[in-house]
This record gives structure tokens, C-alpha cells and sequence, in this order.
């Protein structure tokens, strides 16, 4: 029988020890600040950040909105998050995706500094986790991914690997960890043409295509561990993964659907960086 994934219960864990580290911040008379940039009314987007502000405030770390209109430009953006990166307290900086199609994303995301960059979607945090370089962060997305394994006692290292999807936000970070660690794995994307037989041969998948039904329970080997990172926005609002949850549910052994699987888990990791970059930026000791 299927075991599902309790994200939420994952997170509440690191959340609980996020929230006894914040306490010691504000002892210290310090209040780490997480800032979201949001462009735009995308429903999927502004349904993610409420998820992240009841969070927040669930373990005493502030968060703030800074909302911008579509028709925002690039040289007022840059010049916004260039204000907003040297404000007191700043230790995390996002910008939420996606953005309006007039905005070179990549162009956006580099004006954040990398030390507050706690998506890790600059271009020099990037290069740093790809080339296996130390680095303050660790993608949230992935890390969740590897968080969600750890706690159910998978071990990679005996494990024939698949990641679908080559990203910036799962795929790419996570190929790059596991190579770090020495763990083989196989990586398919939208070019790849065995894509059915490399996922018949997984015994653990984690697909972040952004493609919803991409993997579905014919796909997969019985007793198969599945981790659908895949989050793609109806126009509803609503979330929806690459895995076909009902079908796969009846082969797997191990499944992190979408919603309430990686998704948690992530939120958990992002404030774990803004905690990373508290401690460095405050020099406060003994907040682990």
C-alpha cells in the first residue's frame, strides 16, 4: 500500500526549530526581515504567498509584500529591489515567478545581491551550486526534495535515480547536489526519447517538468518512489503536479503529490535560508 507523503508534518518539524532560532534573534534585539516582490495578480502566485506569510507568522519571522504592477518597467524594478535589498533587517529577497513577458527574468533575478538571494536563482549562485561550490544557500525546491527522502529513509546511494525536468529550480540544483555527494542518477527533459522506459526502469522518480499528467501509474515500476516537485498554476489558482496522483497512488510505494508533498517542505527550506543569512549578516553566535 502506498505511503503518502505529510509535507505539512515534515515542515512543522523544521519549522518548530526555525521558530526556537528566531527567538534568539529577537533576544539578541535583531528581527530578520524575508521580502517578497510580486508583480502582477497572478492567482497561483498570490495563493503561494499567502501560504508563505501564515507560515511566517506561525514562527515569528516577518515577511512583507512589496507589490508592483504589470506594467511595471525593468529599470523601476531594478531600482526598487536595489532599495529594498539595503533595508535594516533585509535577510531574504525573492522575487515570485512567473513575471509579466515584457521583464527579462534572468535580468530581474540578478539584481537581487546573492547574499539575500534565498531562491537561489541568481546567476552567480546558480554557477556556484552547478560548478559544486560552498554556498550559503541551497535551493529550496531541492532541498525539500532530499529533506522528504532523509525522512523516509531512502537511500539514494542504492537507488537507480531519475529526475524529469531540467530547471532551475529542481532538476538542475538537484543534479548538482547529487553529483557533490557521488550519488548517480539519470536526468531525462523534453528532448529525451525514452522517457517511458527510463521511468518503467526508476526506482525512485522526482519529476519537476512543470507538465501536469506527465507521469502517470502505467509509467512507473510497482513499489516505485515518486516525488512529483512539478508545480504548474491553473487559471483557477489552483496547483497541479506532473504526477497523475490516482493512478500512480496504485503502483507506488512512496508518493509526494502535489499539493501538500515537496510543496510545504520547500516554504520550510526558503526560511532556513533567511535564517542562514541572518546569522551572517548579525554575526550572532550559537543560533543554530
Amino acid at each position: 500500500m502506498v505511503q503518502i507523503v505529510d509535507g505539512n508534518k515534515i515542515a512543522d518539524k523544521i519549522l518548530i526549530d526555525l521558530a526556537g532560532r528566531i527567538s534568539k534573534f529577537h533576544e539578541a534585539g535583531f528581527s530578520p526581515k524575508l521580502i517578497v516582490i510580486q508583480v502582477g495578480e497572478n492567482p497561483a502566485s498570490a495563493s503561494y504567498i499567502k501560504i508563505k506569510q501564515k507560515k511566517a507568522v506561525s514562527i515569528g519571522l516577518s515577511v512583507e509584500i512589496r507589490s508592483y504592477p504589470e506594467s511595471v518597467s525593468w529599470a523601476e524594478l531594478q531600482g526598487a529591489i536595489g532599495k529594498i535589498a539595503g533595508e535594516p533587517g533585509v535577510c531574504g529577497l525573492l522575487v515570485q515567478l512567473p513575471l509579466p513577458v515584457h521583464l527579462d527574468r534572468q535580468a530581474i533575478l540578478d539584481t537581487i545581491p546573492p547574499a539575500v538571494d534565498v531562491d537561489c536563482l541568481t546567476s552567480t549562485n546558480k554557477q556556484k551550486i552547478i560548478k559544486g561550490e560552498d554556498t550559503l544557500f541551497v535551493p529550496p525546491a531541492a532541498a525539500a526534495v532530499l529533506e522528504i527522502l532523509n525522512y523516509y529513509e531512502i537511500d539514494l546511494a542504492k537507488e537507480n535515480i531519475l529526475i524529469v525536468g531540467s530547471g532551475n529550480l529542481i532538476g538542475k540544483p538537484l543534479a548538482a547536489i547529487l553529483l557533490r555527494q557521488n550519488i548517480n542518477f539519470q536526468m531525462a527533459n523534453r528532448r529525451t526519447k525514452n522517457l517511458r522506459e527510463l521511468i518503467k526502469n526508476a526506482s525512485v522518480i522526482i519529476s519537476g517538468a512543470g507538465r501536469p499528467g506527465l507521469v502517470t501509474g502505467e509509467m512507473i515500476r510497482d513499489g516505485a518512489v515518486v516525488i512529483d516537485a512539478g508545480t504548474t498554476g491553473s487559471e483557477t489558482g489552483e496547483i497541479v503536479g506532473d504526477v497523475d496522483t490516482e493512478t500512480v497512488s496504485k503502483k507506488a510505494r512512496l508518493l509526494a503529490p502535489v499539493p501538500g508533498g515537496v510543496g510545504p517542505v520547500t516554504i520550510a527550506m526558503l526560511f532556513r535560508n533567511v535564517l542562514a543569512a541572518a546569522a551572517l549578516r548579525f554575526d550572532i553566535k550559537n543560533i543554530q
